[in-house]
């Protein structure tokens, strides 16, 4: 897992976890992500999970007591953070195959899984201008059904991508990325603020009391 960065240094550091749904090396969204920490609130740290190309494709036959290690560490990562931020491209009108394979091993097994009450941001990059809703809206739909609690919009829907986005070297050396467009950064602010807000209110685990006498053995 690489770390993009830390918000200013609060009493109590929310640690949320970034997920790329693109493996392309310059990938629009992963450095959307890029440029999110210096966005974020005060308090918010952010780092990057870097392993979804190792997932293997999901078999029932290998979700065992000793599953894959790349299954494992990526179960790990997000059980661990406090929130989730997934920026994902749009292939054929819906999300990439490996995001959703990386979704199926975090959501089960359901009593336990990852995901389960997990607040989340989801956004979308995109060089065009007409792609990108039916991802957001998949994604949303799909992280739902894993009984996640997704952060409604307005959604970060960076569309012309390429004009919007500077690459840049941070202070640790590293290339980083500036959002270069106020009204996507706006929405980037509101956006984390309201994941900091439903992580510090637990809204994703009110979110589903109803739910687990039905999920969860009883003792």
């Amino acid at each position: 897992m690489r770390r993009f960065g830390t918000a200013q240094q609060g009493a109590s550091q929310l640690r949320i976890l970034a997920i790329s749904g693109s493996l392309r090396q310059d990938s629009f969204n992963t450095r959307l992500l890029r440029a999110l920490p210096p966005l974020a609130p005060e308090g918010m740290e952010i780092e990057f999970f870097d392993g979804l190309g190792e997932v293997p494709l999901y078999n029932q036959d290998l979700d065992v007591a000793d599953c894959p290690e790349p299954v494992r560490r990526l179960r790990t990562a997000i059980a661990e953070a406090d929130g989730l931020i997934i920026a994902s491209p749009e292939y054929n009108g819906s999300i990439p195959g490996v995001l959703k394979n990386a979704i199926d091993w975090a959501s089960r097994p359901m009593a336990t899984s990852a995901l389960l009450g997990k607040c989340v941001v989801t956004m979308v990059a995109t060089p065009g201008r007409g792609l990108g809703r039916n991802a957001l809206t998949d994604l949303g739909r799909v992280l739902h059904g894993c009984h996640a609690f997704v952060i409604s919009g307005p959604w970060v829907h960076l569309s012309e991508a390429p004009a919007k986005m500077e690459d840049a070297e941070g202070e640790d050396g590293e290339a980083t990325t500036v959002l270069t467009d106020p009204m996507t950064r706006r929405l980037v602010d509101i956006q984390l603020t309201s994941l900091q807000q439903a992580v510090k209110e637990e809204a994703g685990r009110h979110a589903v009391v109803p739910l687990l006498p039905f999920i969860q053995p009883r003792r």
